[in-house]
This record gives C-alpha cells, sequence and structure tokens, in this order.
C-alpha cells in the first residue's frame, strides 16, 4: 500500500465515524495542484485571491474560482505563509534568505536579503513589516525594504511575529525564549520555556499572549511577560493558537489532539485524531473549528463539545493552516500537492484572533473585533 493510498484509507475511516456521529459531508469545490506539497499556509487577497508557497519554490495566485492567475519562482521551497499589505501588495519569503514584495500582478516591488532563510512576517499599523530568518536575525524593514533594525537572539530561528495594539512584536525562538520588542527594536522582555519556540503567538482582547513549546505546554502570558497560567499536552505545540470571544482557546499538539480551554486554561474538551496536529485552527462565525492533521484530513469540529460537522480526506499530511474565506470558503494546502477550497458554512468569527495569524490576509496584527475596522477579506 502507498502511503497516499494509506492517509486516504485512514482518513476514509475516520469519514466514516463521523458521517455516523451525525455529520454531514464535506464538499469539495476545487483543488489546484503544484510541483511539490504544500506547507505554507494560504492567505486571500481583497479581491478574493488566494496566494500560497509550496515545496516547488513557487508563489502561487489562484482566483476564487481555482484558475492559476499567475506563478513566481523564488528559486527554494516557499514554506513561509504570505501576508498581504492594506494596497495588495504581497510580502513572502523563501528558504533562499530572500524577502519579496510582490505587486498583486505578480510583478516583484522590490527584494530584500536576509542573511539566511526568510519566514512569515507580520505587517505592522505603521507600514513595517517584520520576519524573522534561519540563522537567529529578525528583521524590521520599512515600506520600501529598506532595513529599519535588526535584533540578534541566542537561537536559530524564530516563530512568525505577532503584532500588539500598541505596536509591540511578539515571537518565539529556537532557544526556547518568547520575546517582547519594542516597535524601535529595543527588547521589553522574554519569558524562558524548556523548549523550542516555533509556534506563532496568538493574542487575546486584554492583551495576552498564547504561546506553545516544544515543552509541551501552552503558555498565557500578560502583557508583561509574566505567566498567567500553562497547560500541558502529551507532545510538541508547533500549532498557533486560536482565541474565542468568550476567551476560549483552541490549539493543536504532537499528540494528535485538538484542545479546547477555557479562558483560566482548564480544559474543556479533546478531540483526538490519527497524527501530530501542526495546522492551526480557524474559527467560523456558526461555531465551527477547523484544523488539519498529519493524518491527512481536515476536521470541522463544533467548538461547544468538539463533535465532528465532517472530515475531509486529502492524499498527504495537513500542515499548512486553513483560511476562512468571505463566504465561508476554507483553503487549505496538504502534502499531495494540492491547494484545495471546501465549501463551508460560514465566514471567519469575530473574536481577538480567530485564526493564524489573525485574519485571511494573515497581518499577524491584533485587531479591535468589536468594531466596524475589524479585519477580514472583503
Amino acid at each position: 500500500m502507498t502511503l497516499r493510498l494509506l492517509y486516504r484509507t485512514l482518513a476514509g475511516l475516520l469519514l466514516v465515524d463521523a458521517t455516523q456521529a451525525g455529520a454531514q459531508p464535506a464538499h469539495e469545490l476545487w483543488h489546484w495542484t503544484a510541483g511539490a506539497g504544500i506547507l505554507s499556509s494560504p492567505a486571500i487577497g481583497h479581491d478574493g485571491t488566494v496566494y500560497c508557497g509550496a515545496d516547488d519554490g513557487n508563489l502561487y495566485a489562484v482566483a476564487p474560482d481555482g484558475k492559476i492567475r499567475w506563478i513566481f519562482p523564488t528559486g527554494r521551497v516557499v514554506e513561509s505563509s504570505p501576508a498581504i499589505g492594506p494596497d495588495g501588495t504581497i510580502y513572502v519569503g523563501s528558504t533562499t534568505g530572500r524577502f519579496y514584495a510582490m505587486n498583486p500582478d505578480g510583478s516583484v516591488r522590490w527584494m530584500f536579503a536576509a542573511r539566511s532563510g526568510a519566514a512569515t512576517a507580520g505587517l505592522g499599523a505603521d507600514g513595517a513589516i517584520y520576519f524573522g530568518s534561519f540563522f537567529g536575525q529578525f528583521y524590521a524593514l520599512g515600506s520600501e525594504g529598506g532595513s529599519r533594525w535588526t535584533f540578534n537572539a541566542g537561537g536559530s530561528g524564530f516563530s512568525a511575529p505577532a503584532i500588539g495594539h500598541d505596536g509591540r512584536i511578539y515571537f518565539g525562538s529556537i532557544d526556547g525564549n518568547v520575546y517582547a520588542l519594542n516597535p524601535d527594536g529595543s527588547q521589553n522582555w522574554q519569558f524562558a520555556t524548556e523548549g523550542f519556540v516555533v509556534g506563532s503567538p496568538a493574542l487575546g482582547s486584554d492583551g495576552a499572549i498564547y504561546i506553545g513549546s516544544y515543552d509541551g505546554n501552552l503558555y498565557a502570558l500578560d502583557h508583561n511577560g509574566v505567566r498567567k497560567w500553562a497547560f500541558a499536552t502529551g507532545g510538541y505545540i508547533v500549532s498557533s493558537a486560536a482565541i474565542d470571544r468568550d476567551g476560549s482557546v483552541y490549539t493543536g499538539s504532537y499528540d494528535h489532539k485538538i484542545y479546547a480551554l477555557n479562558a483560566d486554561g482548564t480544559e474543556r474538551w479533546e478531540f483526538v485524531t490519527g497524527g501530530a496536529i501542526v495546522s492551526s485552527p480557524a474559527l467560523a462565525a456558526d461555531r465551527t473549528i477547523y484544523v488539519g492533521s498529519d493524518d491527512g484530513t481536515l476536521y470541522a469540529l463544533r467548538t461547544e463539545n468538539g463533535k465532528p460537522r465532517w472530515s475531509f480526506a486529502t492524499g498527504s499530511h495537513i500542515c499548512s493552516s486553513p483560511v476562512i474565506g468571505h463566504d465561508g470558503t476554507i483553503y487549505v494546502g496538504a502534502g499531495d500537492h494540492n491547494l484545495y477550497a471546501i465549501k463551508g458554512s460560514a465566514p471567519l468569527a469575530r473574536s481577538p484572533w480567530p485564526m493564524y495569524r489573525q485574519n485571511p490576509r494573515h497581518t499577524g496584527r491584533a485587531a479591535d473585533f468589536r468594531t466596524p475596522h475589524f479585519e477580514r477579506s472583503p
């Protein structure tokens, strides 16, 4: 039995179980096939274009109907997720160390050469672009690609940053620390864990920082870097958390489980999948949570109890985090080379941090979800 067939068989069995539990079957709208597996998490532009990198070294722009708009070759694997600015500029890094600003038509606006591979960026409200490299440099660039400052830490690699309302920048490092930097690049504080910190932080409405570690804990830190609580799972945490309107926290772990926690860090429910959870969950407005698993399945679960609404089988592992479009469509990449569009039931939830990188444009910046200016796709 091939690995692809094994994934399909396992996922198919899980789908049967979900259907028996009263779930509806998943409906694929389309898929686009890249030249290699997809680890990158797709982002959605203002016009509905879906941008996604792939292990074949290309950045893809795909129309909402699944037709390709353009392909840009970076020269090496694109693991990072694109981030999209307010003017439609697409920012993406490659393992070559080149960090690109792309126009919506696929032309290069500018390129910045980092010392090593460039990771997923966060976009500040003032036009600043923040991203880490693989060898210990964390960069801040201006909107035209010029360097503002560089921060050096002891580790070799950083998580994608999250940016608070006050402009403070938060990220994790391979050295086991969580860092908070001021907008001028000076360090505000750091918090030590007992393992690598590679998952992107999520920010609560009160400024709390939620981030996982290879030590198996999901940490909740206050604005000053003081631990509020820690929840222990049975494996590494690479998945970024999603934060619901009531303060509930959802995260995945290498122990094959998706966890729902109350605002105080106590467990509400857990759901067991057939593989490690690297993908980050996304919350829809109808109380559905979507998350992918290394078992090759995208799960749609009820937030109130963790019961499945449906599950969708791909041909390989899912490390890509799902993104929810304005019409509820879910986009996610998989190791079988495909970018999938799956029919969803509701748009993105209006909560402090409903998905990976906070919003469909993947700015990684906190937004006030209580106002009409809440960031979402048009």
